[in-house]
């Protein structure tokens, strides 16, 4: 029975440090854009880490029923650095393409590797058009501040 107690002991901080990457909260919250695309639109993000992956969860609704979407994490771009949605950053690494079903939601998950998107690498995440890229209805700020 001890032997269970330091093994929680040890792994319980290991598992809070491994969510203290991406910093608290865990779930992120998407924000709509100043578009008129998807008025409706939002949802959230959930990464969990395991071995130095991260998976994370997008679940959205609010989207146009039927419509192809894309979506990333991008790293902190130069146009704010305590606005990472409004920082124009680059795109990290990519979501599986997804569609909204007839209600207008959607769920899609990644897996990648953590140095993808650790520091200012997974700033934020954006959902856009699929058929325009320059269309982003919503964006989840990850990472508030700029290193």
């Amino acid at each position: 029975m001890m032997g269970n107690k330091i093994v929680l002991g040890i792994a319980g901080p290991l598992l809070l440090g491994s969510c203290a990457l991406f910093g608290l909260p865990t779930t992120y919250l998407f924000k709509h854009n100043a578009n008129q695309a998807d008025p409706s639109a939002g949802g959230n993000a959930v990464p969990s880490v395991s071995g130095g992956m991260v998976s994370t969860t997008l679940s959205l609704s609010g989207l146009t029923p039927g419509k192809a979407y894309i979506a990333h994490y991008h790293a902190f771009g130069p146009d704010s650095s305590t606005d990472p949605c409004a920082s124009n950053g680059p795109v990290s690494v990519g979501f599986p393409n997804f569609t909204a079903d007839a209600s207008g939601n959607a769920s899609v998950t990644l897996k990648t590797d953590m140095s993808k998107i650790e520091g200012d690498k997974g700033a934020y995440i954006n959902v856009h058009y699929a058929s325009d890229p320059s269309v982003v209805p919503i964006c989840a700020p990850v990472k508030l501040v700029k290193s």
